[in-house]
């Protein structure tokens, strides 16, 4: 028997994948004490039966260390896995790799969190394991419409990422608007579209990983906050490590606190550099490691959301003649 309680989701923002596990006994209601595992770099953890989590290297601070991509996540299911997040191919073969070493068992679903090249572009490897690509309606839209143009830049630099070079862009196969669940009896997932947030397709991430560029920040609050009322013990963020339920309420702080601040710069006269240089927010360095004034980035964004310099229904295109055209999806 499959029981919702409260042992494990894995959210990802706006699109929150919700793992439910089968246990003979109901878990009791009294508060419970949530042991997080300690994990370096590309380290493995099983954090609930049969779910496996792949910690993927990233810094806000430190330089020296290297891009590894986005985190990962598998399902293990009777008779198949499931992958959240493509990654880069590079990155994607590297988890595949590392799924062999849990179950003998094939991927049959990954799933794009969102559209940026470090959770989608690993698409065709796991295609060519023989997985269908799922992703949200707008994940696939922005995949489908900004993806060829920044796939063909990465190759034609001369720098560029060889396992860009070396495989193609694959696309969404099955979308979904607002929910799309996955039940074998012994594992259920649910894919939770809960609104705009990191992008129109998705993402929750533990440090300073929050890139804006295709965000709506107040809807990104909005989405918090649907978040914090399931009922969840686990959260394994697209970036950083894995945290308690407590990490979704540090994310929707930033962005509230953020806004107000920024507002108050607006009615103030001051330029987004300005504000950015007078944001104190101590907490978020405790959080982070990195000082949210240190997020200009950020700031800017913000401002241009507030004086309506922003249209969210746009964002990850640029006027052009003759139409919208896709700009450069940086990011995380």
């Amino acid at each position: 028997m499959i029981q919702k309680i409260s042992c494990l989701a894995v959210a990802l923002g706006a699109v929150l994948l919700a793992v439910v596990f089968a246990e003979d006994k109901p878990k009791e209601k009294e508060p419970e004490k949530v042991e997080l595992p300690a994990m370096k770099f590309d380290d493995v953890r099983e954090i609930a039966p049969g779910v496996f989590f792949r910690y993927s290297s990233i810094s806000a601070t430190d330089k020296t260390v290297p891009f590894g991509g986005s985190n990962n996540i598998w399902i293990v299911f009777k008779e198949y896995v499931v992958v959240i997040d493509a990654n880069f191919p590079k990155e994607a073969g590297d988890v595949l790799e590392a799924i062999k070493k849990t179950t003998k068992l094939p991927v049959k679903y990954v799933f794009d969190t969102h559209h940026h090249g470090d959770h989608a572009w690993g698409n065709s490897v796991w295609a060519k394991a023989g997985a269908k690509v799922i992703g949200s309606t707008n994940c696939a839209r922005l995949l489908k419409l900004n993806g060829p143009d920044e796939w063909k830049k990465e190759q034609d630099k001369k720098d560029g990422r060889k396992d860009i070079k070396d495989n193609e862009l694959k696309l969404v196969d099955e979308s979904f608007d607002e929910t799309h669940v996955l039940d074998d009896g012994t594992q259920r997932i649910e894919f939770l579209f809960l609104g705009h947030a990191h992008t129109p397709g998705d993402a929750c991430v533990n440090g300073s990983f929050n890139f804006m560029g295709h965000s709506n920040s107040a809807s990104w609050i909005k989405v918090m906050e649907k978040a914090e009322k399931l009922d969840v013990k686990l959260v394994c963020p697209g970036h950083g490590k894995v945290a308690t339920k407590d990490l979704l309420g540090l994310q929707r702080r930033y962005f509230a606190e953020m806004r107000k601040e920024v507002q108050k710069g607006i009615d103030d006269k001051k330029k987004p550099e300005e504000i950015a240089a007078g944001l104190e927010m101590n907490w978020y360095k405790e959080w982070t490691g990195k000082a949210a004034k240190e997020n200009g980035d950020n700031v800017k964004h913000v401002y241009e959301e507030l004086t309506g310099k922003i249209d969210h229904s746009k964002l990850g295109f640029r006027d052009v003649p003759g139409g919208l055209t896709p700009t450069a999806l940086k990011g995380e």
